[in-house]
């Protein structure tokens, strides 16, 4: 597999790409890490196109080569291009999509061109699944993992219902977290609860809102405090707008993953790729705008909320031991 994360320290974003090159590792898939990484003299560059060279006559044609996307390096990318031409099998995990995250038309052309050249990928849920038949071929070959993997501990608990509320992650491009305050007159019992970093005293200062700070990632799970996870994204609270909004039509978010290994339960836009998992698995509920989140908590019963609970252990286990991942790759490799 080409290695691309491994290397690097996360505090958001890179720990799903992180945790499935630890999944690979441990099945068996061997890393392919060119030379000094983060360097740009001569030397470096010298030195890295011998590594490809030599890499591209070392692997056997016809192996396996997983890599993830997005890919940012040209070697990694010139790599990629000159095993394929030898025969090997190659599959793309998509981690992400920058052309339909940022709304870039010129970029989401560049990226359907490039994966136009493989047939067979791993993606997050069946709506990816349609996109990439819609967009590259009829004939791929795929596999879904549903959700991220989080090689972390589960916490184990099962507190009572609340309106207390979760929201983590990268906090900078939520925009929609400084309206939160509008949510008030008609929803008065709803209190916010974020953690990580981006956003400043104008957001934090709000009423309904308390932030915690930035925590360790695979510490994080342990330290919320609420009663369900919050995944929304966009610069609205009335619909999840823009177009990080729309992009969660086809995405299923690493905070998905979070609150599950947190055993919080989810609470997703109607409209998002994600709401059908939810709706599957019975783990929260799906809301078209953040002012139904408080007529929907009161109309749980504490049973009600209560299962939930109970019905994301199994998930937590599957996700915290990287079995999603390790599902799709060996459905894929059938």
């Amino acid at each position: 597999f080409i290695q691309q994360y491994l290397q690097e320290g996360y505090l958001h974003g890179g720990i799903g790409g992180t945790d499935a090159e630890r999944i690979l590792l441990e099945k068996g898939f061997e890393p392919v890490f060119f030379p000094y990484h983060h360097e740009f003299s001569l030397k470096a560059r010298i030195s890295r196109f011998l590594f490809l060279v030599k890499t591209v006559f070392s692997i056997k044609k016809g192996s396996v080569i997983i890599f993830l996307f997005p890919v940012y390096a040209r070697m990694n990318k010139l790599l990629l291009q000159w095993l394929k031409k030898r025969n090997n099998r190659i599959i793309c995990v998509i981690a992400d999509i920058n052309g339909l995250k940022d709304g870039d038309d010129k970029m989401l052309k560049e990226e359907i061109r490039f994966f136009r050249q493989f047939r067979y990928f791993i993606v997050h849920n069946d709506k990816m699944r349609s996109w990439v038949y819609d967009h590259i071929s009829k004939d791929c070959r795929i596999a879904t993992i549903e959700f991220f993997d989080f090689l972390t501990k589960p916490v184990s608990r099962l507190q009572d219902i609340s309106f207390d509320i979760v929201f983590a992650g990268n906090l900078e491009k939520s925009s929609f977290l400084k309206g939160l305050q509008l949510l008030q007159p008609g929803n008065p019992s709803l209190h916010f609860h974020l953690y990580g970093a981006g956003q400043g005293n104008a957001v934090y200062a709000q009423p309904n809102i308390t932030w915690h700070g930035i925590e360790k990632p695979y510490e994080l799970p342990a330290k919320l405090e609420g009663s369900f996870g919050l995944v929304w994204d966009g610069d609205s609270i009335d619909k999840p707008g823009g177009s990080l909004g729309e992009y969660m039509q086809y995405i299923s978010h690493h905070k998905l993953s979070l609150y599950i290994i947190s055993g919080l339960p989810l609470i997703v836009p109607a409209t998002a790729a994600s709401a059908p998992l939810v709706e599957k698995y019975k783990i929260g509920f799906s809301v078209n705008s953040l002012f139904e989140i408080e007529g929907k908590i009161k109309n749980l019963s504490p049973a009600e909320y209560r299962q939930m609970q109970v019905n994301m252990q199994p998930l937590a286990e599957k996700i915290s031991k990287g079995e999603c991942l390790g599902e799709a790759i060996d459905d894929i490799l059938k």
